[in-house]
């Protein structure tokens, strides 16, 4: 027993003595990590033979405990590892070299957490600031067009809405600018400032920013002083661009002119004459025969308006009412850095001339951020971006007598010259009375761009300030409090004789102003722990987060016209003003984290969790917890895989998110949790009247809730020459809150549930590649694909079809009112002599695009660059609304066929009907009775061959009209842009300190002229 023991005391002196040996052989070894511009700071730092690591800190330095013998590796995301022995050297110095391959593959996460793109278990894509800059556009989310898959941008009819931001066929996504959550328009960043845009497609990726960031969030990363040399830089970036015209105007025919059944006479415009108020475009040909017109001169004698010639002067109104429009750009951009921190200013001015007469628009825009090294553990950052946007007058878009689309190709005839407009007042009646070619409901151009006055004016700003401190090697706290903010003023004049039904005011003037502001603040708190062990890094962070937003507006407006014409001021009223107020306020408080671990580098696993607390949920469920999780494997770096596969890696991912009762589009509307009341106008006894909301609210509502799961592969081959990156994705959206109608005999008209919760699904693929690639010519081509739809997966259990969307079909589907037809396809016609309809709704195919796609190509030779870019949306259904105008107005140009001619030639013949416009069956008696489906339940029809002439204005506006007819398809491919660029030889610039650039010969981009 004792020999055992003795034994055991041996083994454990002798563990012992050889553990005190390899530590006393360890020693504390210090160095600094730098590059070619100075220090890198977070650069990992690890000792090969024991595992354990550290990170330099902010002044690149760092300590760590080892043998002679000892290999230390060094690394740092987009720099080549370095590995170094230790040798008997107490203090080392490690210069990493730029990795331009590696600096491709960092990509901005949530939270602007930036991670080796092979380590991301998601889709993300980025697009570099400085590309976009070349075919510029004013607003920098639209440059994003046609560049990311499943990304969609589509114009917007406000001259300062943002743009519809679609990201895997959702609206809603969150724009994140350094950090700081935007809840503005998107015109408040300068394109010059901006570094990366980095695209989080889906709840998955954006998970940690809450119910915000549920549909996908675009990151945007300003350029920093940080980035830049060390010294001083100054930068200057200045473009001018013409539009010189439209890639589309609405074309209209131009042999008829106003009136109706080939019938006009202008006698005072307000319906004296005949037809000449209210005026269709179904009028007499031009013959050049004698008519009375808005500009016929008066007799002097009789004071009669004499007839002059009918001839259509206006073929080219739109076109000739509008200019050549300008847009100029200028920035100056100043950054330093040095030891102690670094700066970067940047100051923007943007000016637009707009091509409709009287309209313009400013914008400057200052950006400010900077960082100051306190010491070796704590770093102090701060950004403010302040933009200013500003315009006397912008134009309306709407359709309306504002609207100069309206006014001259939908409901403006040939017969009139708009440039004879231009003196919009009648001689003696200034600021009284408009001259204009009819003066009932339509408006004088000139005198709606020049009097009929929208102005804006907005002041934004956001910014944050944080401290970062070291508290350790591996440990971290960050404190941060980040700031949107805007104010605006927006106001409206209504000149008096102006016929604005839009704002409801005719004839009489008016003038309006709104003001609203609004505040978010999120201030935010973190712990972050990093370390390795052996082979598993382990990466975690802990946050809080206090979000508070406030909002509040004041509009008024004149009402019963204005006292004093030209006078626009509240007060200049003649009824009382009834000004009307609104305010919301509320906060979200967060506790969210994550974990990152990777195992040897090349698989990586990360989880995150939120615990959100509304106000704007009931207190016994306004908290919520809401979890993701991603798995990505590189497996070109697990397994030896032939020669041509340069990179292979696949990614799944999975996110619960969780929403409360906001909407960010109605941030007015979030009281929901009690039934309201509202005031409006007067009631009997000049009272002010109420209106009941009639919904019924649920104090057991539970948050929304959306789930999401992605999976992907990413591959590159022959020495990255060519690579592809493929996802696909699967939601169950729902159940949402919703306000359910019920019958008005409950003394409701909605009850508030947790109801509807659809499937979407969708694909996305993303191809580059380099075709040729020699010293002196290069071709890259980039291409993207994505489609996505979403079906109605289950309602609330009890009912089973919203509208015409039955439970388990796609939630897009495209009804219209079709035509009764024959067994062979004709048409039938009822007793008129009109085509008959369906007393049901058809499904005749879906509104989505089937799928987007866009390509880009860019060619290098020598110093010479040309990038060109096309994009389109192919497939999906959509009404012509601006075909349904002109075939009601009769300005269509295919209304101009043999059949009006025709009828023109025998207008004078009283027994003239027309034409029969059908060879088809006519219904003599009965009718067709189905039900919302169309399945019959009777038809009694009795049919004839059809006989029934009809003149050709009564059958193009109801035939032309209809649902049928004016389904068009939503697929179109646009020649996005074209950018010719020239590179400067270093031997040029060297002596001037200039760096080498590539200057763009100003892009080609033509806009398209819209209607709504």
């Amino acid at each position: 027993m004792k020999h055992n023991l003795l034994k055991i005391r041996t083994v454990l002196f002798a563990f012992i003595l050889f553990c005190s040996l390899q530590v006393f052989g360890q020693t504390k070894r210090t160095g600094k990590v730098s590059d070619q511009s100075g220090a890198i700071p977070g650069a990992s730092v690890i000792n090969k033979a024991t595992g354990k690591g550290t990170a330099t800190d902010l002044s690149g330095r760092f300590t760590i405990l080892a043998t002679a013998d000892d290999i230390l590796e060094f690394r740092s995301l987009g720099y080549i590892t370095q590995q170094l022995k230790v040798g008997a050297a107490d203090s080392l110095n490690v210069v990493l070299l730029s990795d331009a391959k590696a600096l491709n593959e960092v990509v901005v996460t949530a939270l602007g957490i930036k991670k080796e793109k092979k380590a991301v278990g998601y889709a993300v894509q980025e697009i570099g600031g400085k590309d976009l800059v070349k075919a510029r556009e004013p607003n920098g989310i639209n440059s994003l067009t046609g560049k990311v898959a499943g990304l969609t941008i589509t114009p917007s009819a406000n001259l300062f809405g943002d743009p519809g931001i679609y990201l895997r066929g959702q609206s809603g996504v969150l724009i994140v600018v350094d950090g700081v959550p935007i809840s503005s328009d998107s015109w408040n960043l300068s394109p010059d400032d901006i570094e990366t845009y980095s695209i989080l497609k889906g709840a998955n990726a954006a998970a940690l920013y809450g119910s915000r960031g549920q549909r996908g969030a675009i990151l945007i990363t300003t350029r920093k002083g940080s980035s830049a040399n060390k010294g001083f830089t100054v930068e200057f970036n200045s473009s001018t661009q013409l539009q010189t015209g439209y890639n589309a105007i609405p074309d209209y025919q131009t042999s008829y002119g106003a009136g109706d059944n080939f019938k006009y006479a202008f006698k005072d415009g307000k319906g004296g004459g005949v037809n000449d108020n209210d005026y269709f475009v179904w009028g007499p040909r031009f013959e050049g025969q004698l008519i009375t017109q808005y500009n016929s001169p008066i007799d002097p004698v009789t004071k009669a308006l004499v007839p002059i010639p009918w001839l259509a002067r206006g073929k080219d109104n739109l076109k000739n009412f509008l200019r050549d429009g300008l847009l100029s750009t200028n920035n100056v951009a100043i950054s330093t850095k040095s030891e102690v921190g670094d700066m970067r200013l940047s100051i923007s001015q943007l000016f637009q001339r707009g091509t409709v007469p009287n309209t313009k628009l400013g914008s400057t825009n200052f950006n400010f951020s900077g960082g100051l090294n306190a010491g070796k553990k704590v770093r102090f950052e701060a950004a403010v971006n302040y933009n200013k946007q500003i315009t006397p007058n912008y134009p309306d878009a709407n359709y309306g007598p504002n609207s100069y689309v309206y006014l001259m190709n939908i409901w403006g005839g040939a017969d009139y010259d708009v440039r004879d407009l231009k003196n919009y007042w009648k001689p003696g009646q200034e600021n009284i009375q408009q001259y204009n070619r009819e003066y009932t409901i339509y408006n004088n151009p000139y005198f709606t761009a020049y009097e009929n006055l929208h102005s804006y004016a907005k002041d934004d700003i956001y910014g944050y300030v944080q401290m970062k401190y070291n508290l350790t090697d591996k440990l971290n706290f960050n404190l941060r409090t980040n700031v949107s903010t805007w104010s605006r003023t927006r106001t409206k004049q209504i000149p008096v004789s102006g016929n604005f039904y839009n704002d409801g005011v005719n004839l009489v003037g008016g003038y309006q102003e709104v003001y609203d502001k609004f505040w978010e603040n999120n201030t935010e708190a973190s712990l972050s722990y990093a370390d390795r062990f052996k082979n598993v890094g382990f990466k975690t962070s802990v946050f809080g987060n206090l979000r508070t937003v406030n909002l509040k507006s004041l509009s008024a407006s004149t009402n019963g016209g204005l006292i004093v014409p030209g006078v626009y001021d509240l007060s200049n009223t003649v009824l009382p003003s009834i000004p009307v107020n609104d305010y919301g306020q509320r906060q979200v408080g967060s506790v969210y984290g994550l974990i990152d671990l990777d195992y040897k580098n090349y698989i990586f696993l990360n989880f995150t969790g939120r615990y959100d607390r509304s106000s704007t949920l009931p207190t016994k469920h306004n908290a919520y917890f809401y979890p993701s999780a991603s798995l990505s494997a590189v497996f070109s770096e697990m397994l030896t895989l032939p020669k041509a596969i340069s990179f292979l890696k696949a990614r799944a991912s999975y996110a619960n998110v969780a929403s409360d009762l906001v909407n960010e589009n109605a941030p007015y509307d979030i009281y929901k949790l009690n039934s309201t009341y509202t005031p409006y106008s007067t009631r009997w006894n000049n009272n002010t009247g109420v209106t009941y909301s009639g919904v019924l609210t649920n104090p057991d509502i539970l948050a929304a809730r959306v789930k999401t799961t992605e999976v992907g592969l990413e591959a590159r081959f022959l020495n990255n020459r060519i690579g592809f990156d493929a996802a696909a994705f699967y939601n169950i959206e729902g159940p949402g809150i919703v306000n359910l109608e019920v019958s008005a005999t409950s003394g409701v008209t909605s009850t508030q549930k947790n109801a509807f919760t659809y499937v979407r699904k969708g694909l996305e693929f993303t191809l580059d590649g380099s075709p040729i690639k020699t010293s002196n010519f290069t071709w890259n081509i980039i291409g993207n694909w994505s489609t996505s739809h979403r079906w109605l997966n289950k309602i609330d259990g009890v009912l089973n079809r919203d509208g015409f969307i039955k439970v388990g079909d796609r939630a897009d589907g495209y009804f219209i009112t079709d035509f009764q037809r024959d067994e062979t396809g004709k048409l039938i016609v009822g007793t008129n002599g009109l085509p008959a309809l369906n007393p049901y709704r058809s499904k005749v195919g879906y509104s989505d695009n089937d799928f987007v796609a866009g390509i880009n190509n860019s060619f290098r030779y020598k110093a010479f660059g040309l990038s060109f870019q096309i994009d389109g949306r192919f497939g999906g259904k959509i009404a012509n609304v601006v075909d349904d105008s002109q075939w009601n107005s009769g300005t269509a140009p295919a209304s101009d066929n043999p059949y009006r001619l025709l009828d023109w030639e025998n207008r004078n013949n009283a027994a003239w009907k027309g034409s029969v416009m059908t060879d088809g069956l006519k219904i003599v008696s009965g009718a067709l009775s189905t039900d919302q489906d169309g399945k019959v339940i009777s038809d009694t029809r009795v049919f004839a061959p059809n006989d029934v002439r009809v003149l050709y204005q009564t059958w193009a506006r109801n035939y032309n009209r209809s649902n049928y007819e004016l389904m068009r398809s939503r697929t179109f491919v646009k020649l996005r842009e074209v950018v010719l660029t020239y590179t400067f030889p270093k031997s040029f610039l060297e002596r001037t300190k200039i760096d080498q650039r590539c200057k763009p010969v100003p892009g080609w981009q033509k806009p398209t002229l819209f209607y709504g």
